[in-house]
């Protein structure tokens, strides 16, 4: 009996997670700072019976008749299947502290990215710190060696992002598009320095073979699309933080 009441608190707690997490998706980028949850579109103040997207199902919408966001609602759908399942595979409650804490930065950086083209450094600092516990934690490794691997993969992400300058310089220029396209951004560099912390060596490599597989993919399912535009811009976190997944979780 004991088992199925765990799995149901880990289940509330999962759904009061994605609710912070859209709460800091929707405040961050914008604002830089945390206020009082807003209406997207009459600026009310959201009361807290309102501050979880599913209870709206429940209380009601806003007075004004506005309705959750798809994207508040499979985020505290996907947290509170998430917790219960990292609970079930991990093997101490440590090791399921330090995950969980990191799946939730992981997943607040694809949104925020996804978004609005951010990585924000309020949210790559605290990644930083949990990723190299986590390292340590998982990878049999001491600390200077987690490190090592958390710097080379901020150097492989820099020598990318020198890469990409050039590309711009060379590829856009010629293209006549704006000045203004970024192909590759500084917070995904600090993020291949996340990256390197969490996964240890070899996992380093073969996250970001896997990212950049994964990436190819999606890709070329997106220029296949009639709608295509050239040099659309491809958010790169979700790709280098599922790679990094895969490798943590399969290895």
């Amino acid at each position: 009996m004991l088992v199925p009441l765990k799995q149901l608190f880990l289940i509330f707690v999962g759904v009061t997670i994605g609710a912070a997490i859209n709460y800091l998706a929707d405040q961050l980028p914008l604002k830089r700072r945390l206020s009082t949850p807003l209406c997207r579109h009459c600026l009310s103040p959201i009361p807290p019976s309102r501050w979880v997207s599913l209870n709206h199902f429940i209380v009601g919408h806003c007075r004004c008749g506005n309705k959750p966001s798809w994207r508040s609602i499979i985020v505290e759908l996907f947290a509170a299947i998430f917790l219960p399942l990292v609970n079930q595979l991990t093997p101490t409650n440590a090791y399921f502290i330090v995950l969980s804490l990191l799946l939730v930065l992981f997943f607040l950086i694809i949104v925020i990215d996804i978004e609005h083209k951010l990585i924000l450094n309020s949210v790559v600092i605290p990644t930083t710190f949990i990723a190299f516990f986590y390292g340590i934690l998982t990878n049999n490794q001491d600390a200077t060696r987690v490190l090592a691997t958390g710097i080379a993969g901020y150097m492989v992400m820099l020598l990318v992002f020198f890469g990409g300058k050039i590309y711009q310089k060379l590829i856009i220029k010629n293209a006549k598009l704006s000045s203004e396209v970024i192909v590759f951004g500084m917070g995904d560099v600090r993020l291949g320095g996340i990256i390197g912390l969490t996964t240890g060596w070899p996992g380093l490599p073969q996250a970001l073979v896997v990212s950049i597989i994964s990436g190819g993919i999606v890709a070329i399912i997106i220029r296949m699309n009639r709608n295509y535009k050239h040099f659309t811009i491809l958010p790169v976190s979700p790709f280098l933080i599922a790679g990094t997944l895969i490798v943590i979780l399969f290895r």
